[in-house]
Order: C-alpha cells, then structure tokens, then sequence
C-alpha cells in the first residue's frame, strides 16, 4: 500500500480541513527519537490490485520539510481542578461530595486531591475498592476504611481536618457509616491549595463513576452536622454555603468546561478532558427527562479514566500550505528513522469555483474514529459473516491507549463514548485502512469509499469543490447557497441541527442534491465552541447502536437538544431525501433491479438508453461485489417520502446476513433478515422540489463501489455522471402533478 503508515511516528493535525495557504500544525510522536521528513502529495485515484485496491498519489511541488521527533506523553483521564488560593484551608477544613462508582482499575483510582505548600492530602480506591485516605509530605501516612465500595450506588464522603493536623475521613451509604482517622506528617495547612476530584496522583488512574455536589467548608464539623448541611447543599440549599470556602454547582452552565462557584469567594474550577454532563444525579427520580426541566436531578458529571478531549501534544512542525492547491485530499507524509504515518487533510477553496460540490462527511469520519469494535465489540464476525483480519492500524490502537475512543466504543466502565474528539492521532482515519464493515473485496468503508468518489470524479473529468459538515455547521445555508448541485459521500450518518437544516435549506431553495449513500442523516450530534473539533452524541431509545444511552440522559450537554435519531425528532431522512436506513449487512453486497419507473419520461437524462424492466443494476462492484449493500435506506411514503417520488430501482432479496433495524421491529419475529422481509430493501429514489430542484437518493453505501469499478459498460457510473450534468444544469425542473 503506498504511503501506508507504520506507525512508528503517529501524528495528528489541529483539524481536518484547511484553505490554500493556511499553516496546517502537526503533533508528532515516535517510538524512538529521530530527524523526520514531511512531504506533501495529493490524492489522485485508486487501483484495483486483485481482490483489494491501492492508492494513487502525487507529489506536490514544494520543499520538504525537516523536523525533530520525540516520544510523547498523552494524559487519559477527566478530571476537576480548582485554585483555592492563599491560606484557604489554614483554620482546617471539611470537604463533603457525593459519589457514585461505577467501575474500579486494577491499579486502583484516584478521587480526591488537595495541595498544599508543604503536604498533599489523597483519597483514592485501591484495587478491591476500599477508599484509602494518603498524606505525603515530611512523612507519609496511609489509613484505609475497612469495606469497599458499592458500584453503582450513591456514597456520601467527608473529608475533615483540623488545624491541629488530625485528618478524619468518613463515609456513608444508606444507614451505614466507615471511618478512618490519621494524622498530617506536617501540622502547617496555609499557604497555596489546589484541589482535584476524580484524580489523586499520578499512580492512579482518575475516577470512574459519577460526583456531584463537592463542597468545602473552613473549620470542622462532627460528621453529623457536615451531612446534615452536604445533605441541603444537595437538594440546592444556597443558605448552606453562604460561608463555603467553595461549593460547586455541576447542574449549571452544562455546556461549559468552567464549573460555577455557589460559594461566596468565586472559587470557579475547571473540567479537564471532558468528563460527561447532562447525566443523573442522587436525586433523579424519572419525572424529568431533560436537566433543562429539572436541573437539580443532574447535578452529577461522570467521570472516566479512559476520556480524551485534546491529547495536547506539543507542535513539532508546520506545514504551510502552497496558495496554489487545487481543491482535493491531501497526504501529509512524515518519515524517519523510526516510521512512518500519513495525515489526510481536506483542502477547500476559500471562494466557490464551481457549481458542483462534494460534501464531505467530516462528523461521521470522526463519529468512527479508532472504532475498536473490532477487538472489544459484540462479535462482529457475526456481523461481517466471515473471518476477520486485524489490519496494521488495529493491532496499533489494541496496543497503545493514548489514542482514545470512538462513538461506537464504551468506556471501561462499560458507558457508552459520549464525545469524539479530532485533536488527537485518529489511526482509523488514514487512507490505508480497512474496515471489518466493509464487505468482501476491497473492505473499504467510509472515508476510504469517499476517496473512491473523488478518484471517479477526477478520472470523469468533473470538476468539484469540497465543502464539509463542519463548514455546514458553522456557515449554515451560506455554505451551500454558491452551488446548483451538491452530492454527499457514501455514508453521511451524523449532522448536528445546523447542518442538516442547511441541507434542508438548500433542497427547499431549488438546490439539486445527490445522496450518493446509505445510512445518511440518522444520528443527532451537536457541537459546541468550548470544545473545538469535538462532537456530543446521546444515543436515545432506538436504531442500531452499540450502546445506549441510559434513560433520563437523551438530551445532549451542549445544545439542549433531544439526542438520537433524526427520526425521533420528527425529522426523518425520508422527508429530506426519500429514503431512509432500514438495515444493514457486512458480507456481500448485491445489484439492484429496475422498476418500471425507470422509463418515465421525468427521468430519461439518467440512461444512454431505454431502460428495461427487470435488468440488474449494479452487479458488479468493488466493495463487496454490488451496488446494494452495508447498510441500505428505502422509500417510506409514511415517513415522509414525497407522494410524486419515482423508485426508478430496488434490490433483489438479500442474503440473510442482513438484519432489519431496530427501529423497524416492533415486536422480535425471525422475518427479520435477508428475504424474509420485504421492508429490508436499497429504493433508488429520485423527486422533483417546488422551488424547481431535484433529488436523487442512491440508498445504498457500496454504490461507489459499483461507480467506480473500471469497465467498458457501467450503468451505475453512466446514471452518476448524467444524474450531475442534469442537475448543474440551470434549467429549472417541473414539479410532476399528482
């Protein structure tokens, strides 16, 4: 595979996308020191080698770059900081929180921290989960409560010191009640102090489980009367840290990585990698189901020792783009000593050239990003129907945690993966990679079937800008509103609101769209400017999912929003683009047969010659041998496919690797897969808007497979081209009557 990376230097760019001229910043890591190369090239085509594919490339005309590589640290944790300032805590202290574990590393975890000048005071569990109560300063001293915890139950903690150095810790559940008790090696509690919760000390992993309701108060109280008041801080009593050191209220500003201080000082703290918000506290009782409606239901954030929303490597060179890139995929080659990796960026022109463009899936290339399914998921060969092979890049993510998770994983506490973060080395994301989804052959999947699109692009001579999700996100309707024509990728699953509504917009404004996909629009992501390059996903009540979210946490911490599918929404594909997901299969992939419709005069530009009904459609392929396959969308006029939509062709019976969607069973029956339903069908669906566009919607993930395959006849690839000539053409198109 050429460029193929190795691994021994791993990197990652601050984004995905960049204009001609930018300075693209590169992280940089290797397994052993070394003197790196980095080198530019242009994606051009792919080549069909046997069963499988390569890549072609060129060189771009400008000098190589050198720098230096060295190994770097990633720190894999969430966690809570906050500054206490100058002798906060010298009269002595009370600390009171809530806890609720959820899972405990061999290595034990960290949970409470304090720093002072002379002396740091920890609260950790051990490997069996017994609290440990820590002091390190002049000598060390350690006491540990004879009980562990209860995973999956609410713990209520105090921590108390007084001036005299004698340190207590105390904790209850229930009606039960722990204590341990130690002395400070040093008696001295002025001067600087910081606090961390979820994380103690480096030699331990930070906190699995959920906090809520930290609080500090100066001097000391009899464990009775500090519950007492944690107990009312708890239920949202102001009054009870009205003389609070600090009190900080996790049920407000949910978006937002800077925690409020209740108390009277604005001692504000900080979450550091992106803990989960917006899930239950102690006093969720189901008669909510938004922290919007009852904020004090979740004043919790859970806490894992595997979250990663920035893995801040340092900037180890940059690459100033030349001002004279073409629109296109680019490979950033960094070579040495010790390795290679390769880092695709998306160049997009800064002003509309054309009047054609390619939607970029940049949030579902991230949804999937170091997807590790394919060593701790729910046997996937089951899925995939057949032996699977790890590639180079799987082997590397099994072995190295500093890479994170991606919105198909679950933490280790085994919650699901709530954010997908681009500002970290993203291995699944390389040109090179095989997909255990991507069916027989080529094993191509997502950004790779993408590149087979804009290989075909180039070798038909069609000239295209790039615009991405995330450009639709962030500019809206303006994004699009240059082009008469825009056609997705193969599989554009995840849109936030704003990104969807400037599709919606586009189609209801005249624009000409292709959906060149199967699976689009199905999941409800949202972002937020605290948190750059970063997705939040819940996935609530339905559809195929590898985890779900819990009940009461459906609706997202950065927007508000009501999580899940489009389709819960009230917004379903079909309405948008007149086909929607109905199942999926791994294996094999199939043709499609051509309907009657097919001949309707509305649609002649499609063919060079009169269709027959009955012909095969698509029996050829180069992901998975057919135009029909992985995952597959069908019309549905009650889910809101347009009365005057023409099904111009459908698959033939599946084989029975594939299973309908969950949201399509409402009671478990064994007619649920390959022939045996007939609501398990790819639909190629084409309509006229009243605006004068049109819509055409493929309906199926490998039909780039079947367009890009290199053969004399290829209907799929003659309908592609004819289907975008028409649709940049400006003559308007005339809603049919109905």
């Amino acid at each position: 595979m050429r460029l193929a990376p190795d691994f021994g230097i791993v990197g990652y760019t601050d984004r995905w996308q960049y204009y001609p001229g930018d300075d693209v910043s590169l992280h940089l890591s290797s397994r052993h020191p070394c003197r790196a190369t980095i080198r530019l090239h242009r994606f051009e085509d792919i080549e069909e080698v046997g069963a499988g594919v390569d890549f072609t490339t060129s060189a771009v005309a400008a000098e190589p770059i050198a720098c230096e590589v060295t190994s770097q640290d990633t720190v894999i944790g969430s966690w809570f900081a906050a500054d206490l300032g100058e002798d906060a805590l010298a009269r002595g202290f009370t600390l009171g929180l809530l806890f609720q574990p959820s899972y405990v590393a061999a290595e034990g975890n960290g949970l409470i921290e304090i720093t002072l000048s002379k002396l740091t005071i920890a609260v950790t569990l051990d490997n069996k989960g017994h609290p440990v109560l820590a002091v390190s300063g002049d000598t060390n001293a350690r006491v540990r409560l004879a009980d562990p915890v209860t995973l999956a139950a609410w713990h209520r903690l105090l921590l108390i010191c007084n001036r005299d150095g004698q340190l207590r810790l105390v904790m209850r559940r229930q009606k039960r009640l722990w204590t341990a008790e130690c002395d400070l090696p040093s008696r001295h509690l002025g001067g600087m102090a910081s606090l961390h919760l979820a994380r103690a000390a480096s030699a331990f992993h930070s906190f699995n489980g959920r906090l809520e309701a930290p609080v500090i108060w100066p001097g000391v109280f009899a464990p009775e009367d500090a519950f007492a008041k944690l107990d009312r801080w708890v239920d949202g009593e102001g009054a009870s840290v009205s003389d609070a050191v600090a009190a900080w209220d996790f049920s407000r500003n949910m978006a937002m990585a800077d925690v409020v201080d209740s108390g009277p000082s604005g001692r504000q703290g900080r979450l550091h990698n992106l803990p989960t918000r917006a899930v239950k506290g102690s006093h969720w009782c189901g008669t909510e189901q938004s922290y919007l409606h009852a904020p004090r239901q979740y004043a919790a954030i859970h806490f894992h020792q595997d979250d990663l929303s920035d893995a801040k490597w340092p900037v180890a060179a940059r690459l100033c783009l030349p001002d004279t890139l073409e629109t296109g995929v680019y490979l950033i080659e960094v070579s040495g000593e010790s390795g290679r990796d390769t880092l695709p960026v998306v160049v997009r022109q800064k002003k509309a050239k054309k009047n054609f463009a390619f939607l970029a899936s940049t949030f579902t290339w991230l949804a999937y990003a170091n997807d590790r399914c394919l060593l701790h998921g729910s046997n996937p060969e089951m899925f995939a129907n057949r032996l699977l092979i790890l590639t180079q890049n799987d082997c590397e993510l099994a072995s190295d945690h500093r890479y994170g998770l991606s919105l198909y994983d679950t933490h280790m506490d085994d919650s699901g993966v709530s954010y997908a973060t681009r500002r970290r080395p993203c291995l699944s994301f390389r040109h090179s990679q095989r997909g255990w989804h991507g069916g027989i052959g080529s094993s191509l999947w997502n950004f790779g079937i993408d590149l087979l699109i804009l290989a075909w692009l180039q070798r038909e001579g069609i000239a295209y800008d790039i615009v991405t999700d995330d450009d639709l996100d962030k500019e809206g309707p303006a994004s699009l509103s240059p082009y008469r024509c825009v056609m997705t990728g193969c599989h554009p699953e995840y849109h936030t609101q704003r990104s969807a509504d400037a599709v919606r917009g586009f189609i209801e404004t005249g624009g000409r769209f292709i959906y060149l996909g199967g699976n689009g629009f199905y999941w409800r992501v949202s972002t937020h400017p605290d948190y750059p390059e970063t997705v939040e996903l819940r996935r609530a009540e339905d559809g195929n999912r590898s985890w779900a979210s819990e009940p009461g946490e459906y609706y997202h911490a950065f927007d508000g929003a009501y999580g899940g599918l489009w389709r819960r929404n009230g917004q379903p594909p079909q309405a948008l683009l007149g086909v929607g997901y109905c199942g999926q299969g791994f294996y094999k992939c199939h043709p499609f047969r051509l309907n009657a419709a097919a001949s309707d005069p509305r649609v002649a530009f499609l063919m060079d010659a009169p269709p027959v009904t009955g012909s095969l459609l698509g029996d050829f392929g180069l992901v998975g041998g057919g135009a029909v396959g992985l995952e597959i969308d069908r019309a549905d006029r009650h889910l809101g496919t347009p009365d005057h939509a023409l099904v111009l062709a459908t698959s033939v019976p599946l084989d029975d690797s594939y299973i309908l969607a969950n949201e399509e069973v409402g009671v478990n029956r064994p007619t649920v897969s390959g022939a045996m339903s007939a609501a398990l069908r790819a639909d190629l669906v084409f309509f006229e808007t009243p605006a004068g566009g049109a819509v055409l919607s493929t309906g199926s993930i490998s039909w780039a497979g079947s367009m890009s395959k290199r053969r004399n006849d290829n209907p799929v690839s003659t309908l592609t081209r004819n289907a975008i000539r028409r649709f940049s053409d400006p003559v308007p198109f005339t809603m049919p009557s109905v």
